[in-house]
């Protein structure tokens, strides 16, 4: 008999701001950010099996090859939480750009913690869940919750939004890697006037004016040395109807919001056959998973 197999979708994740308020004695930073997942993503296939396996497919799939695997590390995390071997079997479609501020390993992670608890029927105490979440990323606990949050501390303070609009959204990163540990290591002041997000359910324009008077703290460090993320932001602001445009996490993906599917789908056609060897995806903003 042939053991189930599960499929299992891994979000994007994208930061609609990102404000560094200060840096911890332990090298830590602490920030407040609104995040949210989008429709595209990585997919997982897993099942029980005899040993250990992961299989990495899809058009990122060799950028991973030769690199400490998230999805490892997070199994043996789990298998030394709970003192047990966990035979599974793994296969990875990478659709996302590699260190591309998506998420994606974060997501990745998180996906292989909830699919191992659901499928063994673990009990876990929810202080513990969290301390293993974020030993494992900052953007991890996020991912595992599933929902558009405000996300605080190190990152392992989710707080969930009731609602927030669904937005039109066009993804866009030169394949540029970029590494969060060295942007963060650039990091020379912090914001002392961070966005105070409203918890009730507000519209879209006001959602959208909002935005626009927040921050990526991070992005100024970017654009800074990467002429290419500047060329993405440029682009936003100069040729396209975006009603608003950011870098997300540390880089190199950039996004900007469209009133309208058409406005978007110009934006994309345009910057295609400007640079089609870019990784450009339309997408819309989930408001949980």
């Amino acid at each position: 008999m042939s053991l189930k197999e599960y499929s299992l979708f891994s979000p994007a994740k994208i930061n609609l701001f990102l404000e560094i308020l200060s840096k911890r004695n332990d090298g830590f930073h602490n920030l407040n950010s609104l995040m949210c997942f989008c429709n595209i993503g990585d997919k997982i296939k897993i099942s029980k099996s005899e040993s250990y396996s992961l299989n990495i497919t899809g058009p990122f799939s060799d950028d991973l090859k030769f690199k400490n695997n998230i999805i490892t590390d997070t199994l043996k995390k789990l298998e030394i939480f709970f003192n047990k071997k966990f035979s599974v079997s793994i296969v990875l479609e990478k659709n996302l750009p590699i260190s591309s501020g998506m998420g994606g390993g974060s997501s990745n992670a998180a996906t292989i913690v909830r699919a191992i608890i659901n499928i063994f029927n673990l009990n876990i105490k929810k202080l513990d869940l969290d301390k293993l979440l974020i030993s494992i990323g900052s953007d991890v606990p996020f991912c595992f919750y599933g929902k558009s949050s405000i996300v605080s501390g190190i990152g392992e303070k989710v707080v969930p939004l009731k609602h927030l609009e669904d937005l039109k959204v066009l993804l866009v990163n030169p394949l540029v890697e970029i590494s969060t540990k060295s942007i963060f290591h650039q990091i020379k002041c912090f914001n002392t006037n961070p966005t105070n997000f409203p918890r009730e359910k507000i519209n879209r324009s006001k959602l959208i004016d909002i935005l626009n008077q927040s921050k990526n703290d991070l992005q100024y460090i970017v654009t800074k040395k990467n002429t290419q993320v500047n060329e993405v932001i440029d682009f936003f602001k100069n040729e396209t109807e975006s009603s608003f445009y950011r870098m997300t996490g540390s880089g190199a993906t950039c996004f900007g919001v469209f009133d309208t599917y058409s406005h978007m789908k110009k934006a994309e056609v345009k910057l295609k056959n400007k640079n089609n060897n870019w990784w450009i995806a339309s997408a819309k903003t989930l408001n949980y998973i």
